[in-house]
């Protein structure tokens, strides 16, 4: 993926907020889009999850992270009252914030639990001599109030908004592995590919809670994400374990699903 292609992908969802559709469904309205976390460009592997958390943006409090501790661009960082004065610097510098993350003020203790579900795969956010990850959203507009207080319907819209990023992304990039973090992202991955594309299995090694709540396990190979088709066929693994917030996960549970993804990877990304 070359860095013109991705500016280009920035410049689209600056458009589109914009235009003030994201913010109308729940987008914060002064932060800028999120294309990827990471760079697609030099990532075999990257995983998926829902949108950006608004901690991307602000503290726990609620107060914006202002320079140096900010995490990403805003329209105050960029010195713009509206997103329709962000012209190409103020692009670029989205995406070198993009670029960058896990090199300045990353959310780990958020993104650290789900790199070592990478670990046998071999690839690292946080590398940059080895093999690179990338993280990447369904959704690439981080909302105030967390995904699961949206209203369906808007949750719904800003998927759909969302989707065409995500595939042009894809398309473009180097990634060959997408690991969809849980069980709500394989749900709406599920409703953008071809019916049937993941199949599904329990895995009794990652049961928790003495086996209360069952492991399972979701692979496939796509070839379009949204009707939008993609340069290649791309291995889809999943699981259904919230790694940050599934309740009681487990070293071991997580060990489990990182030796499985390696296994189930290994094959492509020689």
């Amino acid at each position: 993926m070359s860095s013109e292609a991705l500016l280009k992908e920035v410049g689209t969802l600056v458009s589109i907020l914009n235009e003030g559709a994201p913010v109308a469904l729940g987008a914060i309205p002064w932060a800028s889009p999120v294309v990827s976390f990471g760079n697609p460009a030099v990532s075999k592997v990257a995983t998926l999850g829902l949108n950006p958390s608004n901690l991307e943006f602000v503290d726990r409090v609620g107060e914006q992270l202002l320079e140096p501790y900010n995490r990403f661009e805003s329209l105050g960082s960029l010195r713009a009252t509206n997103w329709s004065e962000v012209a190409r610097l103020g692009v670029q510098r989205i995406w070198e914030t993009c670029e960058d993350y896990f090199f300045r003020n990353p959310y780990d203790q958020w993104f650290k639990r789900l790199d070592r579900i990478l670990a046998k795969t071999g690839a690292s956010y946080y590398s940059r001599i080895g093999e690179s990850a990338c993280h990447l959203d369904l959704v690439p507009f981080a909302t105030a109030n967390k995904w699961s207080a949206l209203p369906r319907g808007h949750q719904a819209r800003l998927i759909e908004l969302g989707a065409p990023s995500l595939a042009r992304t894809l398309s473009a990039s180097d990634i060959r592995v997408l690991v969809l973090n849980g069980a709500t992202v394989v749900r709406e991955f599920s409703r953008l590919v071809v019916a049937d594309s993941l199949r599904s299995q329990v895995e009794p090694s990652w049961a928790l809670q003495d086996g209360r709540v069952q492991g399972i396990s979701y692979i496939g190979r796509i070839s379009e994400v949204g009707s939008i088709p993609l340069r290649r066929k791309l291995l889809v693994l999943g699981f259904n374990h919230n790694i940050q917030s599934s309740f009681g996960v487990t070293t071991q549970a997580i060990a489990n699903i990182s030796t499985w993804i390696g296994r189930q990877s290994a094959g492509v990304l020689v």
